[in-house]
């Protein structure tokens, strides 16, 4: 097992950051913005106008949001528990996504757990000591699929009168990961806490994610999606598309005959999202399982299609913790208005 207190989401992103070849001069150009970009906030976090000092946002390992923006945008991060082996491990620090898949794959019986109220009271406590924020950010995965959102709402009931504002996202993975990401950067460009409580709430009503897995056993497994069970004898073949509902639930789409053309109902079911909402510039996210093909495939598409226009798309392995209740084999995509470009 790794050593306590290592880090794995630095190793994923270079996954994708040193891809052997680029695959044409869409990706050469993106490299390269990266590049800037990285520049860029490297000299402009010692810049910061005090007011962006004056707020802190954090969320949950689940947010699948890159080790680099974390850093970029000093997003505080609670992780989420695998539990297997008769241990616990703390998300992308004890525990690599790699290792969750190939015991999933093997038939390790895997469980997931949130986090502790002592880990949202240290996490807090650790903010205001070492920041002193006069606000706290907790944005967090829909409270329909885990009791993080409750965890962090008692956690705050024991710290004082400390602004910290609970944030339900009603969304999970990369499209938790665009509220997070919205938020924090408007914090960092000096923006009022009632300026960043309106963008996280049209953040919220105005993103989307779609995504579908190979196997429904572990999804039934998990229990997060109990439309599915009804199905089961007729439709196991066939690869699923879910999506959120307002309430944060999951819910059925429709079923695709195989992989190929559930990936296509990702890409259709975006860009429809993207054009008849008039989002306009938008950000995406592509997540992915144990197998990057396919989510490249996806990306590919996006890239390609001129009715979308995309400031950022951001790729990302799928967490530990996603991965234990969808199976490796999951890919999926987020498109959310980039407010901060217009």
């Amino acid at each position: 097992m790794p050593e306590e207190g290592t880090s794995f989401r630095s190793s994923q992103e270079l996954y994708i950051e040193n891809w052997p070849q680029p695959v044409n001069i869409y990706d050469q150009v993106e490299e390269k913005y990266r590049w800037i970009e990285d520049c860029i906030l490297k000299k402009s976090k010692y810049h910061m106008n005090e007011q962006a000092k004056k707020i802190v946002v954090m969320t949950d390992s689940v947010a699948d949001l890159p080790e680099r923006i974390i850093e970029k945008y000093n997003i505080k991060v609670v992780p989420l528990y695998i539990n297997f082996g008769g241990r616990s491990y703390r998300e992308n620090l004890e525990l690599s996504p790699d290792t969750v898949y190939k015991e999933l794959i093997s038939g390790s019986a895997i469980k997931t757990s949130t986090p502790s109220l002592e880990d949202f009271i240290d996490i807090y406590t650790s903010i205001k000591k070492n920041e002193n924020p006069e606000t706290i950010y907790s944005i967090h995965m829909s409270s329909a699929l885990s009791g993080t959102f409750n965890s962090a709402v008692s956690a705050r009931s024991l710290m004082g009168d400390m602004d910290i504002r609970i944030v339900d996202s009603k969304k999970a993975a990369i499209c938790e990961g665009f509220i997070v990401l919205s938020a924090a950067r408007a914090a960092m460009s000096g923006a009022s806490t009632e300026k960043i409580d309106r963008l996280i709430e049209e953040m919220i009503k105005s993103s989307f994610f779609y995504a579908t897995f190979e196997d429904f056993k572990y999804v039934l497994r998990g229990g997060r999606a109990p439309f599915l069970a009804g199905f089961i004898d007729k439709a196991m073949p066939l690869k699923p598309v879910i999506t959120f509902n307002t309430a944060g639930r999951l819910k059925l789409k429709k079923f695709c005959l195989n992989k190929e053309s559930s990936i296509r109902e990702l890409y259709n079911s975006a860009r429809a999202d993207i054009i008849h909402t008039g989002m306009g510039r938008c950000m995406i996210g592509i997540c992915y399982g144990n197998d990057i093909g396919p989510a490249l495939t996806l990306k590919r598409l996006v890239m390609d299609d001129p009715q979308i226009n995309a400031s950022e798309i951001i790729m990302t392995q799928m967490t530990s913790v996603m991965a234990v209740h969808t199976g490796p084999g999951i890919w999926g995509i987020a498109v959310c208005p980039d407010y901060e470009s217009r």
